[in-house]
């Protein structure tokens, strides 16, 4: 898949200078791969840390004690 990326002018000249043109597309590939599971680790890591907060949890717990019309459906409430 093709995608255009814009880089500071200062970037792309050392980019180019540095990096051979067979080179540059699979350079860049590695780097966005490198940045990408750093972010994924990151997220991770926020993600284990809320489902281990007690407060949160409880929280969790009374939303989810609410009736969801989806499903209940055919129940009536009563008043």
């Amino acid at each position: 898949m093709r995608v255009t990326l814009s880089l500071p002018d200062p970037l792309a000249e050392r980019f180019l200078a540095l990096v051979p043109n067979r080179e540059r597309s699979s350079t860049v590939a590695r780097l966005l791969e490198k940045e990408l599971a750093r972010r994924e680790h990151e997220l991770e890591q926020a993600c284990r840390a809320a489902n281990a907060d007690p407060v949160l949890a409880e929280d969790v717990a009374k939303w989810q004690s609410f009736d969801d019309p989806a499903t209940t459906k055919g129940k009536r409430r009563s008043r």
